[in-house]
């Protein structure tokens, strides 16, 4: 059965897409399992990473991306099939000359927004009260994303900042989230709020759960070496749980956004970060059990 592995944030500008490819691929190459990304940001920041500008276009006018499988699903569940709307081999990563990793994509869209309020006027109909409503929309989005299970060992959902009904989704579908954050003031309470959600608990009640129970993890994003930022990670870490591994500030992780299109290797594309994502994989990958 396909494990799935969310990426979130309540607070935008933490590296959730960035991190979320570093996963798939790090998953893909070094844990050597069949990969799939579903982008639920209608930013489209991890697709764009995989599949570049003009094949993102692509998927947008043959409605091969997540807001037109749901949709589509919403009036013909039957003959709507997920694989239909997924894009294989994608990303310009080679594991040899002519081997790509095991890394599909079911591509985000600028419409995903919109399509999640017509989802949620779809289930108001005939006075359905507004919370029904949105319990009734998450579970559309639940029961698509659980179609996916058979098209890879591992579903990284990247999310999108905020509490949509997709993230709600995914949360609850997640075996493991994995937060990153920024080392700031806002992200203390981003973290602690988002923990809640993701344990259907209070705070108080949260930090009750050891640790090593909770459904979440952090990550320390984007680190500047000195005091600062380090005294923000040491807040975090005391009362949720939180990886070893640091992803530092660098041009090298910055410049991964960038889609080439040629074939390269992990270590042309990632260079010096290469260091810090291999311990994140790591770290993971005895946490999941792989």
């Amino acid at each position: 059965m396909a494990l799935f592995l969310a990426v979130a944030n309540r607070k935008g500008g933490v590296g959730k897409s960035t991190i979320s490819v570093m996963l798939s691929y790090a998953l893909a190459i070094w844990s050597k399992k069949r990969v799939l990304l579903i982008d639920l940001d209608a930013q489209s920041n991890s697709s764009l990473i995989l599949l570049g500008g003009d094949r993102w276009i692509e998927t947008q006018r043959n409605s091969r991306n997540v807001a037109a499988y749901i949709e589509d699903r919403l009036y013909s569940i039957e003959q709507t099939k997920i694989r239909d709307y997924v894009v294989e081999r994608v990303g310009d990563v080679e594991i040899d000359p002519d081997q790509r990793p095991e890394l599909s994509l079911l591509p985000g869209s600028l419409s995903f927004e919109d399509m999640q309020d017509e989802l949620i006027t779809h289930y108001s109909r005939n006075q359905t009260p507004f919370r029904q409503a949105k319990m009734r929309c998450a579970d559309h989005f639940r029961a698509a994303f659980s179609f996916a299970r058979p098209l890879a060992d591992i579903i990284v959902m990247d999310c999108a900042p905020g509490l949509s009904n997709a993230t709600a989704a995914a949360l609850k579908l997640a075996h493991k989230v994995v937060v990153p954050f920024r080392p700031d003031a806002v992200s203390e309470f981003a973290v602690d709020r988002i923990s809640q959600i993701i344990e259907g608990r209070k705070f108080e009640e949260v930090l009750e759960i050891p640790r090593t129970e909770r459904r979440y993890i952090c990550l320390a994003n984007t680190v500047r070496p000195g005091g600062r930022d380090a005294i923000y990670v040491d807040t975090i870490a005391g009362n949720h749980p939180i990886l070893e591994t640091q992803m530092p500030m660098m041009t090298e992780v910055a410049d991964s956004f960038d889609y080439l299109g040629e074939p390269q290797t992990l270590e042309e594309k990632y260079g010096a970060a290469i260091a810090p994502m291999q311990g994140l994989h790591a770290e993971l990958a005895a946490i999941l059990g792989l």
